[in-house]
């Protein structure tokens, strides 16, 4: 579990970094520096998608260690299956970033349901 809290407290870190750079845009967009009003949509959208990503790697963190359950691993699992299905984009940095942003909570999943199948 300390690779489960290690992966999980990265993600956390990084995904706050993207909720706060997905910020910044959205302040640059709103102050007309976007295209208009698809692009402070397209912000807002992605900080808020950053922002519930970190509170599930921090839940993760608190959560796992304590032996999670299979309401977690679901909830993962859940996370993980949108950006897994991001790795078919056509954009390779897209690509790139749905894989990376897939990981915790892939892992996360498999690792909570291989521990309530083995207790």
């Amino acid at each position: 579990m300390l690779l489960l809290r290690i992966v999980n407290a990265f993600a956390a870190a990084l995904f706050l970094v993207m909720a706060l750079v997905s910020v910044a845009f959205l302040s640059a967009a709103r102050d007309g520096l976007g295209r208009g009003t698809p692009s402070l949509a397209t912000s807002a959208g992605w900080a808020a998608m950053f922002a519930l990503l970190a509170a599930l790697s921090f839940v993760n963190l608190r959560r796992a260690a304590m032996g999670g359950g299979r309401g977690l691993a679901a909830l993962n699992l859940l996370a993980a299956l949108p950006l897994l299905a991001g790795l078919l984009a056509p954009d390779p940095m897209a690509r790139l970033l749905c894989g990376a942003a897939a990981l915790p909570f892939a892992l996360t999943a498999l690792l909570l349901f291989a521990a309530r199948r083995d207790g």
